[in-house]
């Protein structure tokens, strides 16, 4: 699978991820997860593309895409998520918004 390929289906299962959460599905959701997560080693397991990759997933136009791969970032990215991160929290009236100033405060 090449970083493009793991970008999509991390996508899609921050997609789905909130869609069950959305509906009280917690284990489905947990599930998606799951996928999200090992989505983002696979990335990073790849090295500088695999980076890239993530960070270009922490601009995607969706923000909850945007606040998973900000919080899936590593330290050598630190300043730049937490940049994202701030972003997506001005946002406070938002889930997104919310989810993301608790990541910065306990987090980061």
């Amino acid at each position: 699978m090449n970083a493009n390929d793991i970008a999509t289906t991390f996508v899609n299962a921050v997609q789905d991820q909130l869609k069950e959460e959305k509906e009280g599905n917690w284990i489905k959701a947990n599930d998606h997860a799951d996928k999200i997560y090992n989505s983002a080693n696979k990335l990073k397991e790849m090295g500088s593309v695999g980076k890239s990759e993530l960070i270009n997933l922490a601009n995607h136009q969706d923000p909850y895409v945007r606040l998973w791969a900000a919080c899936n970032l590593d330290e050598s990215a630190r300043e730049y998520a937490i940049r994202v991160l701030e972003k997506l929290a001005e946002h406070s009236n938002e889930d997104y918004g919310h989810k993301a100033q608790i990541h910065l405060d306990y987090n980061m």
